[in-house]
């Protein structure tokens, strides 16, 4: 009865208004979807809807709001549930409303908002703010008013510290280089009491002073060359008569050069190659004698020679000379090899010239190597020359130097031919030793030689062919 009232009341709302509601989707059976003859009242009363819709497209908008807005008035959700809970299942009427509710039984969910939503919206009406907002505006607030207090201050400038007046500058600096100069000292002590002199130094330094020691013992108490000093020209030089004299002089002197190159004229011969040369022309001339006025005249014979027999004789030569061949005689080659001189004394002169000449190259490049010579004038070293004065002495170092590369020359040498005559016996031993493993071998050896075996094989293959 009360599903009866209940759609009789709502009923007549829901059929007074022509606007049918939105297509809502169904959920169909089985059975609906089997046979396609069935068709429910709702598809036609959609089909109603729809054409009532195209028929109203032309109405105005706010008709068509006032319909949207009266469209759940009147609804009725036990309109769309089935009434299974009043008939029992085993009754026949129970299964004829099942066919029946089959028929059209669409299912409708009836959306509900979330709490979350309910929760936000209730919020927003009471004005509750959470503590991120409210710390957030506590800080705008606070920065608000400290840029007011900020802005009401005023700016006003330190007085300028007398400090700065005052010239601290060069003081700064003549500390800095004083401290620098400390640290220097200090670094250096430091440096200077760890470390340790080389050993090789020390060495070398006892070597020093023996040297030192060997040769002031050596060394000879050398004289002290005096300077060449000129003495005046005499005052008779420049007499008249020093002059004829002088002449006098010159013409002798140009009377003797003269006798002496007309004597050597009169005992000068020509060299080697052109006295060769002048002998061969006069054999040439001796060969060949100038023809006199008396073989010009004319001879006649009265008898005519036998030529054939000239021809004859004259074939006989050269069949002669064509037999006899002149062999070429060998001759010792003259080779000049052991004339050629040898480039020690060469080799000698100019270690002794560089030890003269060139500048110290040891440490401590101290002075040069030989000792710095005395310019004299032109006249000084005419006499010197003329005189047959003494060359200058060499020096104990470059003597000893000399010595010493002779001695290493020497060494060397005799290295070399010791080397030599290790070499030349070993292979004579090597040699030996040969022929006698060679005939060990031969007689221990039980097989056959090559030869004879070479012998045997040519015998059988010589067998099987037979």
């Amino acid at each position: 009865k009360k599903t009866a009232a209940s759609r009789v009341c709502c009923r007549p709302t829901w059929e007074k208004t022509s606007y049918q509601p939105l297509n809502l989707h169904k959920s169909f059976s089985d059975s609906d979807l089997s046979d396609p003859s069935g068709s429910s009242p709702s598809d036609g009363s959609d089909r109603e809807s729809a054409c009532k819709e195209n028929s109203s497209e032309t109405g105005s908008s706010a008709f068509a709001k006032q319909r949207i807005e009266k469209m759940w008035d009147g609804f009725c959700v036990e309109d769309y549930i089935s009434h299974t809970k009043h008939s029992l299942p085993s009754s026949p009427a129970f299964r004829t409303t099942q066919k029946k509710q089959k028929a059209w039984s669409p299912k409708i969910t009836v959306p509900k908002p979330f709490q979350m939503t309910i929760r936000e919206a209730r919020k927003k009406e009471q004005n509750v703010k959470s503590k991120s907002q409210m710390e957030m505006e506590n800080n705008l607030l606070k920065k608000q008013l400290e840029e007011e207090a900020e802005c009401q201050k005023k700016f006003r400038a330190n007085p300028v510290p007398a400090a700065v007046f005052l010239p601290l500058y060069h003081e700064i600096m003549q500390q800095k280089e004083e401290r620098r100069r400390s640290v220097k000292e200090r670094s250096k002590l430091k440096l200077l009491a760890s470390q340790k002199p080389f050993k090789f130094i020390e060495r070398e330094k006892q070597r020093n002073e023996m040297r030192k020691m060997q040769l002031r013992d050596l060394s000879t108490p050398e004289k002290k060359s005096k300077l060449f000093k000129a003495k005046p020209v005499p005052k008779r030089i420049y007499s008249p008569a020093v002059n004829d004299k002088l002449k006098e002089e010159e013409l002798y002197r140009e009377i003797r050069i003269r006798m002496r190159a007309e004597e050597l004229l009169r005992n000068s011969s020509l060299p080697t190659s052109r006295l060769a040369v002048t002998s061969a022309k006069k054999k040439k001339k001796h060969k060949c004698p100038e023809p006199k006025e008396a073989e010009h005249t004319l001879r006649i014979k009265p008898s005519v020679p036998n030529f054939e027999l000239l021809h004859q004789k004259f074939q006989k030569r050269l069949l002669h000379g064509k037999q006899t061949r002149h062999l070429t005689v060998c001759e010792p080659f003259h080779l000049r090899t052991p004339h050629i001189p040898s480039n020690k004394g060469k080799i000698l002169k100019d270690i002794q010239e560089d030890e003269e000449k060139l500048k110290e190259t040891r440490w401590p490049y101290a002075s040069p190597r030989c000792k710095p010579q005395m310019r004299h004038s032109s006249a000084a070293s005419h006499l010197w020359g003329s005189g047959g004065s003494k060359p200058p002495r060499i020096t104990e170092s470059a003597r000893r130097r000399l010595q010493a590369v002779r001695n290493s020359l020497e060494e060397k040498r005799k290295l070399e031919e010791q080397q030599k005559r290790s070499r030349t016996k070993q292979k004579q031993r090597m040699k030996k030793f040969q022929k006698i493993v060679k005939a060990r071998a031969e007689a221990n050896d039980p097989h056959q030689s090559l030869a004879q075996m070479s012998k045997s094989k040519l015998k059988t293959f010589r067998d099987y062919e037979k």
